[in-house]
């Protein structure tokens, strides 16, 4: 891959190293003490790389802060296809992203950090560098004809927002990614291409306020959820109401139960569900434990609840899940 604006491992940070690497294309490893990752790069065109992300972590650790500069006129987009991604802003506010979401913002100065709250995240980030994407796009029309993509005039759009903005999942946004994810290695960088120049062209047309409003949250209130949630995960054998939390941790209740949903993606209620059955899941398949008491364990005062509860996810009864996995053992 060649060193171009910037080198993709400046960008990925200390958590990378590169694994592959041959001309306009390269794999880096992501790891640090949350999980680990594989990020793909592409050299698109000159000014123009896209990132393909599949992330098991929490966290990454963040640019190379000397690319500030760099990277003053540039812009990122990306899109999520499976998880959450958090994005930090340096004004105090979070916005999510969800499965088929797409943001833009403005690179530098503005971003702060990228989290991923459910530890899983795969999706597609396009850095621009604005100057040097100008010209590629100049070049490409000078032999296809115009190409009606006005890069600066989209940055200005961003300046109007915040500076960035977030569009919630569409057809026309699942179009335009869909055979980004699924096109065949043999064809990749040419599929590449021709989507990057589409994804532009449906940027310069759309209006981010199209499908509903965006929310956004500080992160005095980000981080006071965060920890309500920290509790209730250590705390799964602990009966608690909404109301509860909402005292215990200072949070307005629909505050409270909107920024939770935006962060994790799922109501409070059925997020804990969830947990509280897939960590029982987990202890009938490594432990002994009677299942009454794993039962107990995870917040289920009735043995036939817990039961029932757990059948209705996984299809099948607690005892009727240990036995397959003793079976498998």
């Amino acid at each position: 891959m060649k060193e171009g604006w910037p080198a993709p491992a400046r960008l990925l940070g200390p958590d990378a190293s590169l694994s592959f690497r041959r001309e306009g294309f390269a794999v880096f490893q992501l790891e640090n003490e949350t999980g680990n990752g594989i990020v793909t790069a592409y050299d698109v065109f000159p000014g123009i790389m896209l990132f393909y992300n599949d992330l098991h972590m929490s966290y990454v650790t963040g640019h190379d802060s000397a690319l500030d500069a760099e990277m003053a006129d540039a812009m990122e987009i990306n899109h999520c296809r499976e998880g959450r991604f958090e994005c930090e802003f340096k004004n105090g506010e979070c916005a999510y992203l969800g499965e088929g979401d797409l943001s833009v913002n403005a690179m530098l100065p503005i971003l702060k950090a990228s989290r991923f709250p459910l530890t899983h995240y795969h999706g597609i980030s396009m850095l621009i560098d604005l100057p040097r994407a100008s010209e590629s796009i100049d070049g490409l029309s000078a032999a296809l004809g115009p190409i009606p993509i006005d890069l600066r005039a989209l940055k200005n759009r961003l300046r109007e927002e915040r500076p960035y903005f977030i569009m919630r999942g569409t057809e026309s946004i699942e179009h335009v990614f869909s055979e980004l994810y699924s096109a065949p290695d043999s064809m990749k960088e040419s599929y590449i291409r021709l989507k990057a120049i589409e994804l532009l062209i449906f940027l310069s047309a759309a209006e981010p306020d199209e499908n509903g409003p965006r929310r956004y949250f500080y992160k005095t209130r980000v981080d006071a959820v965060k920890a309500m949630h920290r509790y209730m995960t250590a705390h799964m054998d602990e009966p608690f109401t909404l109301g509860s939390l909402s005292e215990r941790f200072g949070i307005p209740l629909t505050a409270m139960k909107t920024c939770f949903k935006s962060i994790f993606g799922t109501p409070i209620q059925g997020y804990m569900r969830e947990y509280r059955l897939q960590a029982a899941a987990v202890m009938l398949r490594e432990t002994g434990d009677a299942v009454a008491d794993i039962a107990a364990k995870v917040g289920y005062g009735s043995h036939a609840r817990f039961s029932f509860a757990f059948k209705s996810l996984f299809g099948v009864s607690p005892t009727g899940y240990r036995k397959v996995f003793v079976q498998k053992r």
